[in-house]
């Protein structure tokens, strides 16, 4: 196992929303020998004193002021003696424009999915979700352009070579295959627990960063945001494309301006 002076080895995994990063988060925990840190960074962007946007400002229990990127460095760099493993799930949102703020010690890696699929579940969320604005969804057109200029930042600034990739349907599809795999790149031993895991309420998980913003709101965690992932107890298939129905107008925009950066990140995936 590839481990800092401590022992223990130190992951992350970037996406942007909608990409089944939260099903990925829960195989992680299911390791039983890993902390996980629930888009430590995104809490400052979207959540703490000097957050970049204000959309949630005025819902109950999604700010919390002690979510500074100090404070994020403390924690993700704390002793924890009973764990292996420390894995963060990153959003790249969070880290837009800011990416020195990432810790570079970590092992980085990438999860990426068919924007398609990514605009379509963001736009219901907007829809589906209390309080959200109805522009929510505009400030997502480049994100795809955001985590490949990330991807770049790690192997240029951070010093690792060929970060690894998962595609989300690969994933869903080839669990077994694709998981083995994405540990052995990343240092870290692979375990049948990883595959299955139990239906939860996300009051009952011992994730860290679990006490602010959507996953801290009472309404919000019972939406679109972390229903699915939440009930879960496994990958569950891929939705099989021929049955979705024809895109928005926007849905299809994003997704078309996506694809080429999609693509090529794909290309670089680990393959089944």
């Amino acid at each position: 196992m590839a481990s800092s002076p401590d022992g223990k080895a130190r992951v992350m995994i970037w996406s942007t929303p909608r990409s089944i990063s939260t099903a990925f988060a829960r195989s992680m925990s299911a390791r039983g020998d890993t902390e996980v840190f629930w888009e430590p960074y995104l809490a400052c962007y979207s959540f703490g004193p000097d957050r970049k946007i204000h959309w949630g400002d005025h819902i109950p229990g999604m700010l919390n002021d002690k979510y500074t990127y100090s404070y994020i460095d403390h924690i993700l760099n704390d002793d924890y003696p009973n764990s292996k493993v420390l894995f963060v799930k990153g959003m790249i949102e969070g880290i837009r424009g800011n990416f020195d703020v990432v810790d570079s010690k970590y092992k980085h890696s990438f999860l990426v999915r068919r924007p398609e699929k990514v605009f379509r579940s963001l736009e219901r969320l907007t829809k589906e979700t209390p309080g959200m604005p109805e522009d929510f969804m505009t400030g997502f057109k480049n994100i795809f352009h955001d985590l490949e200029d990330f991807y770049n930042h790690v192997q240029t600034k951070f010093g690792q070579s060929s970060p690894p990739i998962i595609d989300a349907d690969d994933l869903v599809t080839h669990p077994e295959t694709i998981l083995p795999k994405y540990c052995d790149a990343m240092g870290i031993e692979f375990t049948p627990k990883m595959l299955k895991w139990d239906s939860v309420d996300p009051s009952q998980l011992s994730w860290h960063c679990t006490d602010v913003g959507d996953i801290a709101n009472e309404e919000m965690k019972k939406t679109v945001v972390l229903s699915n992932a939440m009930q879960s107890k496994g990958f569950g298939k891929a939705p099989d494309p021929t049955k979705s129905s024809k895109p928005s107008a926007t849905v299809a925009e994003y997704a078309q301006h996506a694809m080429p950066v999609y693509q090529r990140l794909y290309d670089l995936r680990i393959k089944p």
